[in-house]
């Protein structure tokens, strides 16, 4: 899926947010451009399609901002969209790919050092869906090694957070 903008005859981007093509064409058919929205264009509409509830939506546009990254050679912000999206997509009830999503970036991140709280939020989006998914023990290392990096960040809420989910999963 591609969310593009259409310009116009007299160079103003009209916003065309929702349109969406297929890989390949370029033209919506009547002589318009269809241009790649930038991945910076694609957070702000993910985080406004998050706020009204448009978990999906929110999903396909942090993933396209973070093959735009890529392509743009930003690794660091691939890896943070694709993390959002990874959320996104399980709170939409998609842990199949959330858990794709989030595995890429942990394994991203374990080759090029993020900051503590990167990793750590990195760790919970993938605990969260390998636990949705029935990968209970892996899903407890990942919790407990989050809150190690949750405690080196100084983030109380999240060391919180993962001493619910350890605890929860050690009953399982």
């Amino acid at each position: 899926m591609r969310v593009v903008r259409w310009r116009g005859d007299d160079g103003a981007a009209n916003d065309v947010r929702r349109t969406i093509w297929v890989r390949g064409f370029s033209t919506a058919g009547d002589g318009r451009r269809l241009l790649r929205m930038s991945g910076d264009d694609c957070v702000i509409e993910a985080k406004a399609a998050r706020r009204q509830g448009r978990l999906v939506d929110a999903t396909a546009l942090y993933v396209e901002a973070a093959e735009s990254f890529r392509a743009e050679h930003e690794s660091g912000r691939w890896a943070h969209a694709l993390r959002h999206a990874a959320e996104l997509a399980m709170r939409a009830g998609d842990a199949a790919a959330g858990l794709r999503n989030a595995e890429a970036v942990v394994e991203y991140y374990r080759s090029s050092p993020p900051t503590a709280l990167e990793m750590a939020n990195a760790l919970r989006v993938a605990a969260m869906a390998e636990a949705a998914t029935g990968a209970t023990m892996v899903a407890k290392q990942h919790w407990s090694e989050a809150r190690a990096l949750y405690v080196d960040a100084g983030v109380a809420d999240g060391v919180a957070e993962a001493d619910r989910h350890v605890a929860t999963l050690a009953i399982a």
